[in-house]
């Protein structure tokens, strides 16, 4: 099979690089094509992930022009490579270039926030893939499966924490730290939105700091007052790290998710995040995380855990219970890539391996 998988995030490097592997040992031909954001071709050079640069990350009005020169040269990667199947999370780049010319192609998502990017491309995807608590519907050809984008590349089978590596990002394992991380808040899905107030951030790294080593980990500028602790791990050993963490605080949803899926305590601070049903589940159903919108209350709810952390063996039972029902990703992926390039059949094998039509 040729496989055609567009990357625009780094967190998608992450998603896909378990599922690229897989095909390409059992011999499907696989083509990676990309946009220049962030440090999204430093992860995949450093996983030896060949890849076709299509854009470099605009702002503004550029964003635009951006995405339709996007549209033109992924149809040319698709008329080169002449996939049997694209697949990306948003589709905002595939859906419209794979439909026009007759591939069948897979969506991902799991933020219900990016409503600009799902009017995109939903309309013209063959089949969107959610998990099964996203707040929304799209008609027959959503699909829902039982899981998350980030149990891809953390399931055991995938990831190992190792405390050998900490050593060389300056970390002591054996000493508690926490990670705060701070985004950018530059996405589409993130405009008027926000995290901590960066005084509240500042103050408390400095509380926090009373007990536990802090490295903060930020997209953007920060305070001043932070840069002593903030903290260059190298992109590809970031989830070693976290897994030993006491504490992860921070803005970002996915690395809140990473967190409770590793069984360490989260704090999420976002205006938007709680809207989206991963943050509910693993908040209100499991009790990994606590999801605030408000900055005040954030710093509150992180120096409350500080002071009464919680009991590691109920982190963990309440962890176990939570994975031992999620489906297997990969299988589940590819019973879809099945479906979708088989026009006369229908999802019946994602049913059984944790997906099901709608």
């Amino acid at each position: 099979m040729r496989i055609l998988v567009d990357i625009h995030h780094p967190k998608h490097v992450h998603f896909f690089r378990p599922l690229i592997h897989r095909w390409q040992a059992r011999g499907d031909s696989v083509q990676i094509v990309t946009r220049d954001k962030d440090i999204t071709h430093r992860l995949l050079d450093l996983y030896e992930l060949p890849y076709t640069c299509l854009s470099r990350q605009e702002r503004g009005w550029r964003t635009v022009m951006e995405l339709a020169q996007r549209w033109v040269r992924f149809a040319g990667q698709i008329r080169r490579f002449r996939p049997d199947v694209t697949l990306s999370v948003a589709g905002i780049t595939t859906a419209l270039p794979s439909r026009l010319l007759g591939v069948p192609n897979i969506v991902f998502t799991d933020t219900e926030t990016a409503v600009l990017s799902n009017r995109i491309a939903f309309p013209f995807a063959d089949c969107i893939l959610t998990p099964e608590w996203f707040n929304g519907r799209f008609g027959p050809r959503h699909c829902v499966y039982r899981g998350f984008h980030e149990w891809v590349y953390l399931n055991p089978a995938e990831f190992q924490a190792t405390p050998g590596l900490l050593a060389a990002e300056g970390v002591d394992p054996g000493k508690p730290y926490a990670v705060m991380r701070l985004v950018h808040w530059g996405a589409a899905h993130d405009r008027g939105e926000r995290g901590f107030e960066p005084n509240d951030a500042v103050a408390l790294v400095e509380k926090l700091s009373r007990r536990l080593r802090v490295y903060v980990s930020a997209e953007g500028r920060v305070p001043a007052a932070l840069h002593g602790h903030l903290a260059h791990f190298r992109v590809d050993r970031v989830h070693h790290v976290l897994a030993f963490a006491s504490l992860l605080v921070g803005e970002s949803p996915s690395m809140a998710t990473e967190a409770a899926l590793l069984g360490v305590p989260a704090i999420l601070v976002s205006s938007w995040a709680g809207r989206c049903g991963n943050m509910q589940v693993l908040g209100d159903r499991y009790g990994l995380m606590q999801v605030l919108s408000e900055s005040p209350a954030g710093v509150q709810a992180a120096l409350a855990l500080m002071e009464s952390p919680p009991d590691r063996a109920t982190i963990e039972a309440r962890r176990a219970i939570l994975v031992s029902s999620l489906c297997d990703m990969p299988t589940m992926v590819d019973n879809h890539i099945g479906a979708v390039t088989d026009r006369a059949g229908a999802p019946l094998d994602s049913v059984r391996a944790g997906g099901s039509p709608l």
